[in-house]
């Protein structure tokens, strides 16, 4: 049914470079002693002071349940390079991690913005967790769009080893 070829090895690798960025961070804020990680399925939060409990509380906790929808994607990716790599036939989902783990990283910048891109300018906007900063981009939503960029090489070497002369 599946043929399997020499590259499915590099295929379990971005395979589980992708699953791995679900382990890390995605966005996080540190301020004095606060740290807050949002993941793609879920949110952590330490040393958070009783006048932002709200703001943590109601924006970003908030986000586990829709935050399920990139880790699904994240996940999906994940199986078809596996897949994608291991057969000729399939080699063109190939193509669908690159698409899907971007869609991801996309939902989950709208995700951000929509729960903590207002807050900046509005009434938290003197609270230390806006104020003090740094606040941005973590390691996982990169490692995530390096997996997606990864299964499109995996597709070229795909199309330069099938079209290949046999000797």
């Amino acid at each position: 049914m599946f043929k399997v070829t020499r590259l499915s090895g590099l295929g379990v690798v971005v395979g589980l470079v992708g699953l791995a960025s679900l382990f890390l961070p995605w966005w996080s804020i540190r301020a004095l002693g606060v740290s807050i990680d949002v993941y793609p399925f879920r949110v952590m939060a330490w040393n958070v002071p009783s006048y932002d409990v709200d703001w943590v509380v109601d924006r970003l906790l908030g986000l586990d349940s829709t935050l399920l929808v990139v880790g699904v994607l994240v996940v999906v990716s994940s199986v078809m390079v596996a897949v994608g790599v291991g057969s000729v036939r399939l080699r063109l989902l190939l193509i669908a991690p690159f698409v899907l783990n971007l869609a991801a990283a996309f939902l989950f910048l709208k995700l951000v913005y929509s729960a903590i891109g207002k807050l900046a300018f509005g009434s938290f906007s003197g609270t230390n967790l806006i104020a003090a900063g740094p606040w941005g981009f973590g390691v996982g939503i990169g490692v995530c769009v390096l997996a997606g960029i990864g299964s499109l090489f995996l597709l070229g070497l795909s199309c330069l080893s099938y079209f290949r002369p046999e000797r």
